[in-house]
């Protein structure tokens, strides 16, 4: 009788709790931890997307700021017909497509380089690191003064070779390619360590059993070595290609989308739309087709780089 009694008391306790406190946290207390980080991102990044596309529907420029008109897609069928944003896409695509490139190339052939331990090679690889832990405006500044055509560093020794003075900034056919090679500078240490990384996980066995049927190291890398390490190049290619498509600290610390508009990304057209016009509904919208254009490429790229290993 009293065994009975306690079962009912306590199947009377977890029914009546079943509504209240006790069930909530058995049901919901695994997430609530996470809710001060859902909230904060809610605030800083969902609610500001979903703000910044209901403002591209809008004609509103902060001159008259009181003035705001509904406009639906007139701000991206006037930047669908604006030969400025054009040309932007195409700067934006040849920046992002020969920088990419060639840093995943060079980060790959240093990785190799140092995959093979010798003396000194630890200093050398902290050296390699260090222009991708400094900031891209300081990057720039730094390039402004050792670029500059009256005083730097790279005039004197162009003048000492007897190439004469070179405008790196303000020749339109050097202007983006100097971009290019300080972006280059930059961020294929980011490359090289994760290629890095990358290589030191593949299996030594694998490696050496294609040593043993009389592979050579090419062969090696391309048959073997290239098609394990897919992943790791698909993310850092990934990385690279978002981080680039938005570079913008660069520009405005050396030639501000000049000389003419060779050097005039999409980031730096948000900029000139947003903060120099004040045209706020055209700057959403321009930002919104950038994303597109970002997500389309992004996922293009790794569709050809996975399909392409995973054929092999």
């Amino acid at each position: 009788m009293p065994d009975s009694t306690a079962t009912l008391t306590r199947g009377a306790v977890h029914r009546s709790g079943r509504g209240g406190w006790s069930w909530f946290a058995r049901r919901y207390g695994a997430i609530l931890p996470m809710a001060p980080g859902m909230l904060f991102l809610v605030v800083m990044s969902i609610y500001p997307t979903i703000y910044s596309l209901v403002i591209s529907l809008f004609r509103w420029n902060l001159s008259d700021p009181t003035r705001m008109r509904f406009g639906g897609w007139h701000n991206f069928g006037l930047l669908l017909t604006d030969v400025t944003f054009w040309n932007a896409v195409g700067v934006t695509f040849k920046f992002v497509l020969i920088a990419v490139s060639l840093e995943l190339i060079l980060g790959l052939a240093i990785a190799l380089l140092f995959f093979q331990r010798f003396p000194g090679d630890r200093f050398l690889r902290a050296l390699l690191i260090l222009p991708m832990v400094v900031a891209p405006v300081v990057v720039g500044l730094l390039s402004r003064y050792m670029l500059n055509v009256q005083f730097g560093i790279i005039t004197f020794l162009t003048e000492a070779l007897g190439l004469g003075r070179i405008d790196f900034f303000g020749e339109p056919n050097l202007a983006l390619g100097t971009l290019i090679v300080i972006d280059i500078w930059q961020w294929t240490p980011f490359m090289f360590l994760i290629m890095l990384a990358a290589l030191q996980g593949v299996p030594e066995d694998i490696i050496e059993a294609a040593k043993v049927d009389g592979a050579r190291p090419v062969r090696i890398f391309f048959d073997h070595i290239l098609h394990l390490i897919r992943y790791p190049v698909a993310v850092a290619v990934a990385l690279r290609l978002i981080d680039a498509f938005r570079v913008y600290d660069i520009i405005f610390m050396t030639t501000r989308g000049g000389p003419i508009d060779v050097t005039q990304t999409l980031s730096w057209q948000i900029y000139d739309a947003g903060f120099k016009s004040l045209d706020i509904g055209y700057a959403a919208a321009y930002s919104w087709l950038m994303l597109i254009i970002v997500v389309a490429t992004v996922t293009l790229v790794l569709r050809l780089l996975l399909n392409e290993q995973a054929s092999r």
